[in-house]
């Protein structure tokens, strides 16, 4: 590891040192540092980790992309007893105004399910059950605290005609 970390350049050692740093607060409950986008879907994605965790979810993999096309993201790749679950996370304001669930769009399902099937076939898995998931993380805008979370299992989000 410190192999790894002198090796680094300059701006991605930093980079690597505030996501430790704040990993390591909002694990003591401090949620600062959330001005832009990224921040934000950072928490939402760590905090997501964290409370599948908590109901005996195995996290296999975060923020999985593709090797062919890095487009293809997956926030969280989990085990639930013997089903493979596909996550995504949003991150929302209690103040939207729609949750999180329904702000997952046409083209947003596309790609998930493209993502879906690049993970499978890239990872020669063959698996008997799996599902999509998805985790709303609501945060109180002005204190960014989490207000509620919620766990939308086995969702049928995909027309027939993206099969």
């Amino acid at each position: 590891m410190q192999a790894d970390i002198l090796s680094m350049n300059g701006g991605r050692f930093l980079q690597c040192f505030k996501d430790l740093f704040n990993k390591f607060f909002w694990s003591l409950g401090f949620a600062f540092g959330l001005k832009d986008k990224k921040q934000l879907g950072s928490f939402g994605e760590w905090s997501a980790k964290k409370f599948l965790q908590r109901k005996d979810f195995k996290v296999i993999a975060s923020n999985w992309r593709s090797r062919r096309d890095s487009r293809n993201e997956i926030d969280l790749i989990c085990i639930d007893k013997e089903c493979l679950v596909f996550v995504e996370v949003r991150t929302r304001s209690s103040h939207s105004f729609c949750c999180g669930y329904e702000s997952i769009n046409g083209k947003k399902r596309k790609s998930l399910l493209r993502s879906f099937k690049l993970y499978l076939n890239e990872n020669l898995i063959r698996v008997n059950n799996y599902r999509f998931d998805v985790v709303e993380i609501d945060i109180c805008p002005n204190k960014y605290c989490i207000l509620d979370v919620y766990h939308h299992e086995n969702i049928a989000i995909f027309d027939q005609n993206l099969h």
